[in-house]
Order: C-alpha cells, then sequence, then structure tokens
C-alpha cells in the first residue's frame, strides 16, 4: 500500500482554472489535467489552442477523453475528505494518526500513555475499553519524544519550582531528590493564571494607551484646527497691515498730487494775470508808437501828459512801474521727486523696525512652549535642516541673543553731565574715579552735583534699545536708564518715582551684591558684564547677565510718560516748539568706589 506522502495532497485534486475539486477530468497532450467544461471553455474564448499552464501550443484541439482512473482516485480521497470533521486528511501542520495504515487521518486525541496519536475511528478503544479509559488524552500534538524523559524513559509529570524544569518521578529520586516539585497541571493553572493576569495588564495598557492615542489624535487634530485659525487670522491681520500701507501710500500720493494740482493752477493764475498785464501793455505800446508817427504838435501835447508831472508821466511813460513785478515760479519746489528722499528714509525706517519686530516676534513663537512641546519631526518635515542653518541665518538660541541682534546701540556718556568727581575717557566709553576734576561751565551743560553720575550723550523715546557695560573693575556702581527730567542735584541712587531705573552693586563686607529698587538680589554667580535693556513701548527695563546668558532682574509696568508742567508748555506753545509727552530716556552710570575704580561701555558682541 502508498504511504501517506505518496498520495496527492488537496492542491493537487484541484483544477488551475476554477480552482475547484476536479469534475470529469481530461488530460492534455503536455500532461496537465482540467476539468472538460474549464479547458473546453479556455479555448472557446481563446484563437489559440494552448495549456493555460505551460503554454504549449497545439496545432489543432487535441480530442480530449476523461482519466478515468484519475477521475475514481479524485472521487475517493473527496468521499473520504466530506465523511465528517472527525474523519479527514491532515492539512500541512495537522498531526496525522500513527494507526491508520493506508491514507492517514487526521488525529483527533493523543495519548501520553501510549505516546501515540489516534483518529477517531482508532479513538474508539480508548473511549470504551474500561482500562484504556484512564489514559490521558490531550489535544493533538507532534512533538511526544519532548515529552519523555531522555533519561530514565519517562512521562513528564512533575515540575520542578528548583530548577524551572519538567521532571518525572525518577528523577525526584535521582537529580532532584531534594527539590520541591508540584503536577504538571498545578503548575499549568499556576502559570496560566499568571499569563492570564499579564494578559490583563497588557490589555488595560493597550487601551490605556490606545485611549491616549486616541487623544493626542484629537488634540493634534484640535491643534491643527487651531493653528489654521491662527494662520488665517495672522494672514489678516498681515492683509490689514498692506491694505493700511495701501491706503497710506495712496493718503500720500493723492496729497502729492493735490499740491501739484494746486501749485499748476497758481501757475495758470500767474499766467493769465501775465498775460493780461502784456496784453495792456502792448495796447500802451501801440498808442506810444501812434503818438510817435504825428507831426501835430498838439496832438502830441494833448495827448502825452506832461514831462514836469509825475503821475502823468509815470502813468505813460514808465508803463512797468505801477505793475507787479515780474514773477518767476520754481517747479522743482512742486515737483514729486522733492519728497522722493523723505519717503525713502521714512520707508526704510519703518522697514527696519518692523524686521526687528518680526524677528523678536517669530524667535518668542519658537521658543514658545508649543513649539518646545513638539517632539523631534521627521527630517523631510523640518523648517530647516542642520545644512541650512549653517549655511544661511544662524538662528538665535536665547532671548539675549536676538535682543543682541535686532536692539543693539552705540552709547557714549556725555562729560558735560559728569559729576566732578569723575572722569570720562575722550572717546566717551570709560568711566574713572580719580581725584582729578573737570569743571564745565553751565553754558555747555548741567551736570550732576551731590551724586557721582553721569548721563549717556543720546536719548531714546520709542521703539527698543540695548547696550552692555563691563563693571568688574569697580567695586561699587549704578546702572540703567533715567528720564531726561532727572534731578541732578538729587541725593541718593534713582528710583522710579524720581524717574530712574537702575541696578546697584555694592561690595559690603567682603562679598560683592547687588540691589534694585532698594532691594537685594539673590545671584550665585556675580557678572563680570551686564546688559541693559529697555523697550519703551512695553514700559519694560532688563538687566542682563552677559556671560551667563540670564537675567539678573526686570521693571516691568515702567511709566516713561510724564505730563508737562503748564509753564513749560506754554513757553514751548509761544516759541511754536512741539512738545511731545514721550520723554527720552537716557543711560545713566555711576561710580561708588574707591579711587580708579572703573567702568567700560563694550561693544556689543554679535553672538553667531
Amino acid at each position: 500500500m502508498a504511504s501517506a506522502n505518496s498520495l496527492p495532497c488537496e492542491e493537487q485534486l484541484l483544477c488551475s482554472i476554477c480552482l475547484g475539486v476536479f469534475s470529469e477530468p481530461v488530460s492534455t497532450p503536455c500532461g496537465h489535467n482540467y476539468c472538460k467544461t474549464c479547458i473546453t471553455g479556455y479555448w472557446a474564448s481563446s484563437d489559440l489552442a494552448q495549456c493555460p499552464l505551460c503554454k504549449e501550443k497545439f496545432r489543432q484541439r487535441p480530442q480530449l477523453q476523461v482519466n478515468t482512473g484519475f477521475r475514481d482516485m479524485v472521487e475517493h480521497l473527496n468521499s473520504m475528505r466530506v465523511r465528517g470533521e472527525d474523519d479527514v486528511l491532515p492539512k500541512p501542520g495537522d498531526v496525522p494518526c500513527d494507526i491508520c495504515l493506508g491514507p492517514k487521518l487526521k488525529a483527533q486525541k493523543t495519548c501520553l500513555v501510549c505516546l501515540a496519536s489516534y483518529c477517531q475511528p482508532h479513538l474508539e478503544p480508548h473511549q470504551r475499553v474500561t482500562s484504556l479509559k484512564k489514559h490521558q488524552l490531550i489535544d493533538p500534538v507532534s512533538n511526544l519524544e519532548d515529552r519523555v524523559c531522555k533519561k530514565h524513559d519517562k512521562m513528564f509529570e512533575l515540575f520542578c519550582q528548583v530548577d524551572g524544569v519538567c521532571v518525572c518521578f525518577m528523577c525526584l529520586k535521582d537529580d532532584h531528590v531534594t527539590h520541591e516539585a508540584v503536577p504538571l497541571e498545578h503548575e499549568f493553572r499556576e502559570r496560566k493564571a499568571r499569563l492570564l493576569s499579564a494578559t490583563s495588564e497588557i490589555t488595560m495598557m493597550e487601551n490605556t494607551k490606545s485611549r491616549s492615542i486616541k487623544e493626542i489624535r484629537r488634540s493634534a487634530e484640535q491643534s491643527k484646527k487651531e493653528s489654521e485659525k491662527e494662520i488665517a487670522d495672522i494672514a489678516e491681520v498681515f492683509a490689514a497691515l498692506v491694505v493700511s500701507l495701501q491706503r497710506s501710500q495712496a493718503e500720500l500720493v493723492e496729497l502729492i498730487r493735490e499740491k501739484q494740482r494746486a501749485a499748476e493752477k497758481q501757475a495758470e493764475d500767474q499766467v493769465t494775470q501775465l498775460e493780461q498785464e502784456v496784453a495792456a501793455l502792448r495796447r500802451k505800446r501801440s498808442k506810444m508808437e501812434q503818438l510817435l508817427q504825428t507831426e501835430d504838435h498838439l496832438r502830441l501835447l494833448r495827448s502825452c501828459p506832461s514831462l514836469c508831472s509825475p503821475a502823468r508821466t509815470g502813468d505813460l511813460f514808465d508803463p512797468l512801474s505801477g505793475s507787479a513785478p515780474p514773477f518767476t515760479l520754481d517747479l522743482s519746489d512742486i515737483s514729486p521727486q522733492s519728497y522722493v528722499g523723505l519717503v525713502k528714509k521714512a520707508v526704510a525706517q519703518m522697514e527696519k523696525t518692523l524686521s526687528n519686530e518680526m524677528e523678536m516676534l517669530i524667535h518668542e513663537v519658537r521658543l514658545s512652549d508649543g513649539c518646545e512641546a513638539v517632539t523631534q519631526p521627521d527630517a523631510a518635515e523640518k523648517l530647516m535642516t542642520d545644512e541650512f542653518i549653517k549655511e544661511g541665518w544662524c538662528l538665535p538660541q536665547d532671548k539675549l541673543m536676538m535682543i543682541q541682534r535686532c536692539n543693539a546701540v552705540d552709547v557714549t556718556m556725555d562729560a558735560y553731565t559728569a559729576n566732578s568727581r569723575l572722569m570720562v575717557s575722550a572717546d566717551g566709553k570709560q568711566l574713572r574715579f580719580g581725584d582729578g576734576r573737570l569743571f564745565f561751565p553751565a553754558l555747555f551743560g548741567r551736570r550732576f552735583i551731590r551724586e557721582p553720575l553721569v548721563l549717556g550723550k543720546d536719548g531714546f523715546s520709542s521703539g527698543r534699545f540695548y547696550y552692555e557695560v563691563q563693571v568688574s573693575g569697580s567695586q561699587s556702581c549704578i546702572l540703567g536708564v533715567v528720564k531726561e527730567s532727572i534731578n541732578m542735584e538729587m541725593f541718593g541712587c534713582p528710583t522710579p518715582q524720581t524717574g530712574g531705573w537702575t541696578i546697584v552693586k555694592m561690595y559690603n563686607q567682603f562679598e560683592w551684591q547687588y540691589f534694585a529698587h532698594s532691594s537685594p538680589l539673590n545671584l550665585t554667580h556675580w557678572p563680570q558684564t551686564v546688559g541693559v535693556f529697555v523697550d519703551y513701548e512695553k514700559g519694560e527695563v532688563s538687566f542682563y547677565d552677559v556671560d551667563a546668558r540670564t537675567l539678573i532682574y526686570s521693571y516691568t509696568g515702567c511709566t516713561f510718560n510724564e505730563t508737562t508742567p503748564m509753564l513749560k508748555a506754554f513757553l514751548y506753545s509761544m516759541t511754536g516748539t512741539s512738545l511731545s509727552s514721550r520723554p527720552k530716556l537716557y543711560p545713566i552710570f555711576g561710580i561708588y568706589g574707591d579711587l580708579n575704580d572703573t567702568l567700560v561701555i563694550t561693544s556689543v558682541a554679535r553672538t553667531t
């Protein structure tokens, strides 16, 4: 009898055209089998007679005959397959019956006592015979040899909890004599219970993470919608800005055109007046020429005024004496080209201010929590790659770097405002406390009388500005900004109440301390160079440790505007001078220390 391996598998019993079990199988001359109706229909739909599998062509359609032997084998195997679920041929991966001599059927159970697998017909004795009913039956397994102790040739029935391996009863008397062992079924239940618990925990984790995924996706979708709305709002704001600029441009152009039209009308009026005067002069000249042609003495004397009469002489012989002086109009004064310089200067200033504002805004958005919370994007999604950053503009790494790039100004000290105990270098960059005295007459400016202070040369009444001062050469000093109306005869350091926002460095009891508005600042690192940043519009004055790149202290909500005294406003109005309510803020420097203490205004490093 043929073995199970020599029997055709289930795939070999299927037609390659209809993929079903062969029905009236026929063979082509090339040796392939098909259903008779399938191959006939295949050839009817094609002009060529060829084999669907090997593509061998035939000169004419072969006369097909049913392969009776193959048909009987297919019907036999098919009948065996459809007997029932318990009486089927094994598929790949199934365990075959160890007792079947012909085509092996699929095993239904494996006996751990007999060490054999049985199909349903051969399993019947284990269900009928009393002694065989005591055998332990399990689901079919193919690796029975792995369940037998190779040393004692006995089935594994116990589990050693010390070594964590399966053992037989003989092993307990040999290698595992002192070890604690439990039945496999007991360990199986324990392991299964732990596995079930672990599975439950994993399921809970999966559910939790799935909910987190849904929440993150929902948040991302919501964030996307909010971002799109913000982008639309930003576009609307910028569009409004563009419209405003266009409106201002149109207003400026219309104003220039109105001036041009007014100038043209003025020129036309002057031309009309001059043409009328020319016509009158022509008429007078014609009369005078007629009088010159006459020989009648009486007519000439009657028509011409007397030479001795100034009024009559001026009227006729000096015809230009009563007319307006010749009119000349310089059209270059009303030409639109005269405004180009002003427009270019104003636009350049607006462009610089807007550029600084946008760079600061972009940097603040980049450093905000919304951007920092985003995970690292893929390389394809990065707005700027490292190569681009290296080749192009290097992005600021912190707020101080942005301030240094966008708001740095050149500050010098005004020696004419310095207290007599201070010495200012020729370039206005260094301040020294010395015994020399500089006396400047009041004609050249005002100076601090009592406190060792000095103002900066230039003041600022809008925007932002930033400068840096090296304080390591002074034991006690003061830095900050003050209003231009600061009282130069005051005692003590300037305060917000007196129009000053400063910090003070003091050397007290062998240690340095910093104060802001009389309050000590707890600093772990003593700055060598201090940066002073003022935002006039926001009302903020901030002090930075340049080397540590940290904020020392910041005044917020500062009121820089002030009410102008009535007398001063009246005097300004009498002189026709405009008076602004936005006073200038001047940098202020001071030294409270020993001789040769110095402060140095350093150039702002453009950190990259």
